[in-house]
């Protein structure tokens, strides 16, 4: 009997984790740069307290408002990006506004005081991402051309480019200077004149730079305050591309398998590891598959070396085989556990 691997992604749907209902964690910082308290909204991964890996940080400007829009848009890609530590930072008016190619004091709390309290605080893999909308999307664009502390990429939503401060600024900069930096991604939406004539001027200064570096989309069919999540969305899923494997990778044995997450682990510079309900699906699939012994026992092997709850997550998708109508192969799960881990008490009950 075959069934396909899709099929486990709902046999198994009861596996994937419901999200926490709380939106995030708050925390005053002091901010010597600011001479007051700031609110911080931190939104940590699912599983960041029951295993040790390091995570890419996703820093968001106006936290107060932006914060959810973006929580929610990441639980709807959760298999098509990284697991994100999100920290939402409160900032509005005048604070985000350039200063002639100054440092301002929200640049110096950014800079000097947010991201060395995130990076004490939490794993924080070396990969970061400043994201902002409207005046914060300015802001952002500000900070891409200045000399401050560098981020991995740089999204900047509908930015607020009509005083055509951006526009003059990227005029003055040399073109490999602009190649140097960071990646970055620009959006707009339907705004009007007054911000589709400084946009279309910005993106064709900016068109030289090669696609990986420099990405812009329009949303003709959104307004300036409903294209956070269709930005949010383009942005993440254009530089995550191909994070999901494909059904012929996930399907084509345990070494393309890894080969893909090991290659994901170059290219963003943090390690990836294989998610444990991909393992969980897998594992399931060659259970009920003919002739995959020789994978089962090494998905088996593998999930229970990568994580110290892979056991359990393995004897967690036998008994639900076993109780679902695949009793066969629930137990060739089980057996091949207990031949592997001979210790666990489980196999002696």
């Amino acid at each position: 009997m075959r069934v396909s691997f899709f099929s486990f992604v709902l046999l198994c749907s009861q596996f994937s984790y419901a999200s926490d209902l709380m939106l995030a964690e708050e925390i005053k910082l002091q901010s010597n740069s600011l001479g007051e308290k700031r609110n911080l909204l931190i939104k940590l991964p699912k599983k960041y307290h029951d295993e040790d890996n390091s995570y890419p940080v996703l820093y968001v400007l106006h936290g107060q408002w932006d914060m959810l829009s973006t929580l929610s848009t990441i639980d709807l890609l959760e298999d098509q990006i990284p697991n994100f530590i999100v920290v939402g930072i409160e900032s509005r008016g005048k604070e985000l506004s350039p200063e002639n190619g100054k440092t301002t004091p929200f640049a110096n709390f950014l800079a000097k005081e947010v991201v060395s309290f995130v990076n004490d605080k939490y794993r924080v893999a070396p990969y970061t991402i400043l994201s902002g909308h409207s005046n914060s999307g300015r802001f952002v664009l500000d900070y891409w051309l200045s000399n401050n502390p560098a981020f991995s990429k740089y999204f900047a939503f509908s930015p607020s480019l009509d005083d055509n401060y951006i526009l003059d600024m990227v005029s003055k900069s040399k073109i490999k200077a602009l190649k140097k930096k960071a990646p970055l991604t620009i959006t707009i939406a339907n705004e009007g004149e007054h911000m589709q004539e400084p946009f279309t001027k910005l993106t064709q200064k900016l068109s030289s730079l090669s696609k990986g570096s420099f990405e812009f989309q329009k949303f003709p069919e959104q307004s300036h305050r409903t294209t956070k999540h269709s930005s949010m969305q383009y942005a993440l899923q254009s530089t995550f591309t191909g994070w999901e494997p494909t059904y012929e990778v996930k399907t084509s044995g345990l070494d393309g398998l890894k080969k893909h997450y090991t290659d994901l682990s170059e290219k963003f510079g943090f390690k990836v590891s294989v998610p444990n309900e991909t393992l969980q699906r897998l594992t399931a699939h060659y259970a009920i598959s003919e002739n995959a012994t020789e994978e089962l026992h090494k998905h088996i092997a593998f999930t229970i070396n990568q994580s110290s709850d892979g056991i359990d997550s393995l004897f967690e998708i036998s008994d639900y085989l076993s109780s679902n109508g695949y009793k066969d192969a629930g137990e060739s799960i089980f057996s091949e556990i207990c031949n592997q881990v001979k210790g666990d008490q489980r196999c002696n009950g």
